[in-house]
């Protein structure tokens, strides 16, 4: 079998059935790929859709379990997989129609660890066309490292590649146990150890911006845990730049390491001031980030955050007691979480 597609789903009922029409208009025989689905206790009737599904594709599969997060879900679809790549796909997003041939064809012709592609974000569920013919003019070569420095913004979402399944293995490669940012070492651990990656500058994904996403929650118990998953992020990544510092002679595969992970930083900062955060809670994971070196943020002003007020904002942000007399006027005026 040729591709395994691994879609967890939960509570999906408006997009699934969006997401499974797309995977079955394809151009390769139904034989060569399969579709395999872990419903992580919907409560609404995604798997009585998916079902339907079922009964006229015998390569849908459906599998259920008691809700354990995203990422453990996907630990657990991956060790169901057969196939000979790895397609991790949300449910509320979609693919083309008619593209998994040529992007299999090169992956097997070239032997390749990973083969990526453009995403674009629609608010659409019908943006199913291709916008020009998959051809070797879209296609470029890299190892791991080199695609790193050439795409310093990439994303780090698994739905925008394709890796070989045997790749996953000889690495020892899964998600870990950060419900909300677990791609984003998987991602960067996964480049790091590429030899061979391609890449089709054609947008294949259709990332879908739904207004219900547990990521644009206000609720303040949901924003402190996703705060506190992107710390945990932080201090991973920050880890893994460290260990790229010692083991890379290339600067600038460390700038565009460092710069994203000051993204991330600079944000949940930013979130912090605007939350009824502590002082103690404030400085407790400052001083987390400066005892892996992502605070402060030396790489922050580059691309598109290269700006007068960028910079000043990250001169402030980086001057801790600036920082911490603002939790403490912004403390007198709501009630902060210890």
């Amino acid at each position: 079998m040729k591709l395994s597609i691994l879609i967890p789903m939960y509570n999906a009922k408006d997009y699934i059935g969006n997401c499974l029409e797309s995977l079955i208009h394809q151009n390769i025989p139904e034989d060569d790929y399969e579709i395999i689905i872990m419903d992580d206790g919907s409560k609404d009737n995604s798997v009585d859709i998916v079902s339907e599904f079922i009964k006229n594709h015998k390569n849908i599969k459906l599998h259920k379990e008691p809700n354990s997060g995203a990422y453990n879900t996907r630990n657990k679809l991956l060790k169901l997989a057969k196939g000979d790549y790895i397609y991790n796909l949300d449910a509320d997003d979609y693919i083309v129609h008619n593209c998994l041939k040529e992007l299999l064809d090169c992956a097997e012709q070239n032997n390749l660890d990973v083969i990526g592609f453009k995403t674009q974000e629609t608010s659409s569920l019908e943006n199913i066309a291709l916008n020009e013919l998959i051809s070797k003019k879209h296609l470029t070569l890299y190892d791991g490292l080199a695609f790193l420095e050439a795409y310093p913004l990439m994303r780090h979402e698994p739905w925008w590649y394709f890796v070989r399944s045997g790749f996953l293995s000889e690495n020892n490669l899964a998600f870990n146990s950060n419900q909300y940012n677990a791609d984003v070492t998987f991602t960067l651990k996964m480049f790091l150890e590429a030899k061979k990656v391609g890449y089709f500058d054609i947008s294949i994904h259709r990332y879908v911006q739904s207004g219900d996403s547990i990521m644009r929650s206000k609720d303040l118990e949901i924003v402190r845990k996703r705060l506190e998953y992107m710390q945990m992020m932080i201090l991973n990544k920050s880890k893994l730049i460290n260990t790229v510092k010692s083991q890379s002679s290339s600067e600038v595969l460390v700038q565009n390491l460092s710069h994203r992970r000051d993204v991330f930083t600079f944000f949940n900062i930013t979130k912090m001031l605007r939350g009824p955060f502590s002082l103690s809670y404030m400085k407790a994971t400052i001083t987390k980030f400066k005892d892996v070196g992502a605070y402060p943020m030396n790489d922050f002003n580059r691309f598109r955050y290269n700006t007068f007020q960028y910079r000043i904002l990250r001169k402030i942000l980086n001057n801790a007691s600036m920082l911490y007399f603002l939790i403490s006027v912004r403390r007198i005026f709501s009630k902060s979480i210890k």
